[in-house]
């Protein structure tokens, strides 16, 4: 998609110079407000604690998988879970690659052997 000039509209109409200047200060506030939500996502993500993340997994693997007594939520609600968990930790795990290589390897490690344990109740 090519840039549209800022002195036009949509159909090619030309602008009255204040609604060029309205527009571009929304523009300006629309880029300053995405700087301000990516630093509250990443202060959010540094807040997760990732031992707690894997350990949720767990508990939903554990409900799901017992056969001894039946999951207590439905099948469905389990998966939206395990899916919503499994995003917020992927997104850790990229803040952490990003920030701190040794603290990711660690957790690295961590997902590698709770895979495994999963393995093994499967």
């Amino acid at each position: 998609m090519g840039r549209r000039s800022i002195n036009t509209t949509k159909s090619g109409k030309y602008m009255n110079p204040t609604d060029q200047a309205r527009k571009e200060a929304r523009k300006r506030e629309l880029k300053k407000n995405k700087k301000q939500r990516q630093m509250v996502r990443a202060a959010v993500l540094k807040g997760k604690d990732p031992l707690q993340l894997i350990s949720d997994m767990e508990k939903i693997d554990e409900m799901e998988y017992n056969v001894n007594s039946p999951p207590l939520l439905n099948e469905k609600v389990l998966k939206d879970k395990r899916k919503k968990l499994k995003e917020t930790w992927d997104r850790v795990m990229r803040l952490y690659y990003k920030e701190d290589r040794e603290r990711y390897n660690e957790l690295k490690k961590l997902e590698l052997e709770y895979e495994g344990r999963r393995m093994d109740i499967l």
